[in-house]
C-alpha cells in the first residue's frame, strides 16, 4: 500500500505542476492580448464602463470564450502605491445586469506575493487558495503599455475543482491498475498450483514408486511443452529402460555353479 500512495501522491504532483504550465502559458498570452495603454486610462470607480473599460472588457469576454468550464474567472489588477490589490477590469463586473465588480474595487483576500510576481513575469501560485469567491489555482502575467512600463497584471483563475477532478481520476485509475495486478498475480498463482504443482508432484510420485521396485505405473500426460514436461519425458525413458532390463533378466537368468 505505500507504493501505492507514493505513486498516487507522485501522479497528484504532476498534475498540480501541468496545471500551474497551463496557467503561467495561458496567462502569458492572453496578457500580450490586452492593450496597456487602455488601462492606463482606467484609474476609479467612476472609469467604470468608459470607452477604455469596455474595450478591454470586450477583449477580455473574447479571450476566455467558451472556455467558462476552464476558466472561472478573468480579470486585470493593479497594486495601489499602498500595496493593495486593486480590480481593474473583471469580465464578470456584471451580475443580473448589476454591476457587481467597479474599477478600482478592492480586493481584499488578494493572494499578493503571488500578484507581485506576476506583475515581474509569467507566475502561477503554488497551492490553491481561498477568497469569498471560491478556491482556485491562478495564473498571472504583466500587461505592458506602449512605453514598455507594467500598467497591470492578468488573472486567470482555474477552479481547484478541476484540479481535484483530474486528481481523483488518476487514484481511480492506479487503484484499479494495482487491483488487476493483484487479480493477474492470483490468477498466476492458482494456475501454478493447478497445474505445473500437479503435475510435478505426479512425477513425483511416479518416481517414489519406481524407487520402491513398482514398475506397473503410469506415467501423466504432460502437454505443455515445459521443463516439467521434459522431465516427464526423461522419466517414462528411465521407466522403458528399467523395464526393458528387468524383462532380460528374467528371460536370461545369470547360471551360477562351479
Amino acid at each position: 500500500m505505500s507504493t501505492f500512495s507514493f505513486t498516487v501522491q507522485e501522479a497528484k504532483t504532476a498534475i498540480t505542476n501541468q496545471m500551474k504550465e497551463e496557467l503561467i502559458l495561458s496567462a502569458n498570452i492572453m496578457s500580450s492580448q490586452v492593450d496597456g495603454d487602455l488601462l492606463n486610462q482606467i484609474h476609479g470607480e467612476g472609469d467604470t464602463e468608459n470607452e477604455a473599460f469596455m474595450q478591454v472588457y470586450k477583449k477580455l469576454d473574447e479571450l476566455r470564450g467558451d472556455n467558462t468550464d476552464i476558466i472561472t474567472y478573468l480579470y486585470v489588477l493593479r497594486l495601489d502605491d499602498e500595496g493593495n490589490a486593486r480590480f481593474i477590469v473583471d469580465v464578470d463586473y456584471l451580475e443580473d445586469g448589476i454591476v457587481d465588480v467597479y474599477a478600482d474595487d478592492l480586493y481584499e483576500d488578494a493572494p499578493i506575493e503571488d500578484i507581485e510576481k506576476g506583475m515581474v513575469g509569467p507566475h502561477a501560485s503554488d497551492e490553491p487558495y481561498t477568497d469569498e469567491w471560491g478556491t482556485f489555482m491562478t495564473g498571472y502575467a504583466p500587461i505592458y503599455d506602449s512605453d514598455g512600463n507594467v500598467a497591470g497584471v492578468l488573472g486567470v483563475d482555474f477552479d481547484i475543482a478541476t484540479v481535484k477532478e483530474k486528481q481523483d481520476f488518476l487514484s481511480s485509475l492506479v487503484y484499479y491498475i494495482l487491483i488487476g495486478s493483484i487479480l493477474a498475480a492470483t490468477s498466476v498463482i492458482l494456475y501454478f498450483s493447478r497445474t505445473i504443482i500437479k503435475e510435478l508432484n505426479s512425477i513425483t510420485k511416479v518416481a517414489n514408486s519406481i524407487s520402491n521396485g513398482e514398475l506397473n505405473v503410469d506415467l501423466p500426460e504432460i502437454k505443455s511443452k515445459s521443463e516439467i514436461y521434459e522431465l516427464n519425458e526423461g522419466m517414462r525413458s528411465v521407466l522403458a529402460v528399467v523395464e526393458f532390463l528387468t524383462d532380460e533378466v528374467e528371460q536370461n537368468p545369470i547360471e551360477g555353479g562351479v
